[in-house]
Parts: C-alpha cells; structure tokens; sequence
C-alpha cells in the first residue's frame, strides 16, 4: 500500500477520533449541567413553608441565615424567609424576618427560643424587631420592610423553635404580635393581640452579614438592618 496513502487514511482515523472526543464531551458537558439545574430545582422544590394569619397563608419558598457576630455570650444570627415572589401585584406575597441570638457561633442551636431585649444578649431568643409581612408589593426601606397593600406584624408574644439545623433547616413559630395594616403604602390601622404563625422546612441560604441602615456601625444602640438578601 503506498505511503500517501497510509498517510491519509492515518489522518482520516485522527480527524474521526477527534470528532467522537468532542461529541462525547459535548454529552457529557450536557448531562452535567442537566444533572446541576435538576439539583437546584429540586432544592429549591423541596422547601415548604408558610405564613398565616387569621385566613390568609402564603407559602414561603426559600430561607436565610444572616450571622452577624458574636454578641454578649450568644451570636446574632437572624432567621428571614420569602415567598417566591415580592413584587406581585395581584396576588399576596409574604416575608418573614426574625433577629436571633444563638448560643452556637454558625448556625442556629436546636431548641424553643423565647421573647427577649436586644440589649440582653441572651442566647435561645428573639427580639421584638422581627417582621412578618403578607400582602402587595414587600420592600425594603431605612423604618425597616414595608408592604404597599397588606399587614406588617410585629412579634409581642410566642415561641420560636429549631427542630433541625444541618443541610437543611425545620423552623417554627407560633404567637401574637402587633399588626399594621397599610394601603397604598400608607399606614390605615394598628392591632394588639394578633395571632400568627409560620414554618420552614427546606434549604437555607448562608451569609456573614455587616448591612445596616446607619452610618455609626459601632453604636451601642441595635441599629436597622437592610434585609437586602431576600430580595437578591
């Protein structure tokens, strides 16, 4: 068989090989960006949770942890959850926020925390700061997160509780709080005394957090925080 000949069909088998490389590179390639939305999607399929109040529940489709720091003999790890959606402007959205203090440096401990000061420091509790909003249009501003067209509760009164805190996070909370209801972005009504509750049972989001609304970082006093990881 001639040289050339030889030559050729040798560079015919390289050129084939080399289009087979590709072509199973390009599967595999395919496959494991299929296989990573798949992991996503069910993550993010497998959160259930909601808030209620009184004959409204909206359900809450991912979770936040935002830790910032130690504090006293605890760590001020806050507890935020979002509907899927907080810009609708048909139907309700809803967003929950609790600040925390912990008694484990990153995550939230197991267990009931309880009503307490911010000043206090003390581990297992929540403050009164804590939001939960149900209605049109959830924001954030300098006062804190607003709802155009709905209710904003402030907790007074109830438990706060752990169930689970590794890959993923069971929380629950079950209590009364004081209610503004707002329209058009404007403050209508306020209530004692308003029974609320809410659940999470899924993936939550991990973040060390230093956001907050003044300028005096330092400052003794608790100073606002921005809430800007829920609405990313």
């Amino acid at each position: 068989m001639p040289p050339a000949f030889l030559k050729l069909n040798t560079i015919k088998n390289v050129i084939i090989m080399n289009t087979i490389i590709k072509l199973f590179s390009l599967v595999f390639v395919s496959l494991f960006i299929s296989c990573s939305n798949d992991d996503v999607n069910n993550q993010n399929t497998n959160n259930q949770g909601f808030l209620k109040t009184g004959d409204q529940t909206v359900t809450l489709a991912q979770a936040y942890l935002e830790n910032y720091g130690k504090k006293g003999d605890s760590y001020n790890i806050d507890f935020s959850a979002r509907s899927e959606t907080l810009s609708g402007t048909k139907n309700a959205t809803a967003a929950v926020y609790f600040e925390l203090f912990s008694s484990q440096e990153k995550k939230l401990a197991k267990g009931d925390y309880n009503l307490d000061d911010y000043s206090s420091f003390a581990p297992n509790t929540f403050t009164q700061w804590g939001q939960s909003l149900l209605g049109i249009s959830i924001t954030s501003t300098d006062k804190g997160l607003m709802v155009a067209n709905g209710i904003s509760i402030k907790p007074t009164e109830g438990v706060f509780t752990v169930t689970e805190n590794a890959k993923t996070y069971k929380v629950n909370f079950s209590g009364k709080g004081t209610a503004s209801n707002y329209t058009n972005g404007k403050l209508t009504s306020t209530q004692e005394n308003v029974d609320f509750s809410m659940e999470y049972n899924g993936n939550v989001e991990h973040y060390n957090s230093t956001e907050f609304t003044a300028k005096k970082v330092n400052s003794k006093e608790r100073l606002q925080k921005m809430h800007t990881i829920i609405f990313n």
